[in-house]
């Protein structure tokens, strides 16, 4: 019997927009508990995907060869790697970090991207979830804030950081809209010591040498300074609604960090070694 030919028409362009879907945005397996999420560092301008018409399209630049490096370091320290899902479309063509409607602006390839990137990230999250109880997603970003600061968001927004540490701890509606909520009922220690303590990311990271906010050095953004608090990719797969996978959103300044392939290394190196820390003081497990 014969195949007629527009099947295998139909079958090539579909295998065509797969493996387009798959440049577009790309999609790692891990074995640790942790997954990297890279959303503005890609640079392709595909002819076929129309331009987003608002919003914002600056690319994070330099935010893909950190992560690779901070896959380097978390495979060197611990024997495995993350989950990693990156675009690389350019920003003007897909911005994953906000929801479908402004992301992907109608073009449709931009639409399927968008799905791509948002489920495999979920299904990366299920697995960790499966596999580990728990675990962390960290979505990777950069700014060009006067403060050059390692921005640490957890959806708390930057008035509300200038509360007391008191004032945070009793704050059970705050708590519970952040996405770190499941990780503040498994850490030992107060809500505001796991944001902004000693032992918060910021500040294991300000002890290897990286300025961060919020931390002990910097608890809340100074008046009409920028502060990136988190947006779509960690409210949707952090554990503000359910789950126990928390999430971060990193955004990383361009001095000392993003600008120069030594100061990647650095900063790569320690956010390694703090995860290592973080996850025995807050997860109560080790990351080896």
């Amino acid at each position: 019997m014969r195949i007629p030919f527009f099947l295998f028409v139909f079958a090539a362009a579909l295998q065509a927009q797969t493996t387009e879907l798959e440049t577009y945005i790309e999609v790692r397996s891990g074995t640790l508990p942790i997954i990297l999420t890279v959303p503005h560092g890609g640079s392709l301008k595909p002819a076929n995907v129309l331009a987003r018409r608002y919003g914002v399209t600056g690319t994070d630049a330099n935010t893909v060869p950190l992560a690779e490096l901070i896959i380097e370091e978390l495979e060197t320290r611990y024997g495995g790697k993350p989950h990693v899902i990156i675009s690389n479309l350019h920003r003007t063509k897909l911005d994953p970090n906000r929801d479908l409607e402004e992301a992907a602006q109608g073009d449709p390839i931009a639409v399927a991207a968008w799905h791509r990137f948002h489920d495999s990230t979920q299904k990366a999250c299920d697995n960790v979830m499966k596999k580990s109880g728990m675990g962390l997603l960290l979505d990777i970003h950069g700014h060009r804030h006067l403060d050059q600061r390692v921005e640490l968001g957890y959806l708390i927004k930057g008035d509300v950081l200038k509360h007391s540490d008191a004032e945070l701890n009793a704050d059970a509606a705050l708590i519970a809209s952040t996405c770190i909520r499941d990780l503040d009922k498994r850490s030992p220690q107060t809500f505001a010591e796991l944001v902004r303590g000693p032992q918060s990311l910021g500040g294991l990271l300000e002890f290897r040498g990286f300025r961060c906010l919020p931390s002990p050095s910097k608890a809340n953004p100074t008046f009409m300074a920028g502060y990136f608090s988190g947006v779509y990719d960690v409210a949707a797969h952090g554990s503000r609604t359910s789950g126990t996978l928390s999430a971060i959103q990193i955004e990383c300044p361009w001095n000392n960090v993003r600008d120069v392939p030594e100061n990647q290394r650095r900063f790569a190196i320690a956010l390694a070694d703090s995860l290592g820390v973080y996850f025995e003081v807050h997860f109560g497990r080790k990351l080896k």
